[in-house]
């Protein structure tokens, strides 16, 4: 039963993955959009700011509910599976930074906040991406190779 309970739960897990890892690649692309045309930056920071709140914010707390909840589940806990969660621990927290980047950002823009200032925020959020994706790459890595191992 409980190994049932593991794997339904990793299932579940790894679809809250798959959903954020889609909002993220989303917001991606709507954050190096205006790069390219400067006419854009304010609807992109409206969009990102109502992604966050609404989509990215839920999504993120249920992968953290479900990585832990996994973590009480699995027996024994390695010195890898710590490196997994340190690596999905600093992809989270990058990601909580961002989300409170992209919401500061987006009531600046309502208060009328001058355009240098909205543009630094921007590029904070695209050195989120970047980092964050690599700390997430790494837990990835390690969580389908204990997903292969679990299969035998």
């Amino acid at each position: 039963m409980e190994n049932q309970a593991h794997n339904v739960l990793a299932m579940v897990h790894l679809i809250m993955l798959s959903m954020w890892g889609g909002v993220v690649a989303t917001e991606a692309v709507i954050e190096i959009y205006p790069f390219r045309r400067r006419e854009l930056h304010a609807a992109t920071i409206r969009f990102h700011y109502w992604i966050d709140l609404l989509v990215e914010l839920p999504l993120v707390l249920a992968v953290i509910a479900t990585g832990i909840a996994l973590l009480c589940l699995t027996d024994p806990v390695t010195p890898l599976h710590l490196v997994k969660v340190g690596f999905g621990g600093v992809a989270v927290a990058i990601n909580l930074f961002c989300i409170v980047v992209v919401v500061k950002r987006g009531r600046r823009l309502e208060r009328g906040a001058d355009d240098g200032s909205l543009w630094r925020s921007s590029r904070t959020v695209l050195a989120c991406f970047a980092i964050g994706l690599l700390c997430a790459g790494g837990a990835a890595t390690l969580g389908f190779r204990f997903a292969l191992e679990r299969l035998g």
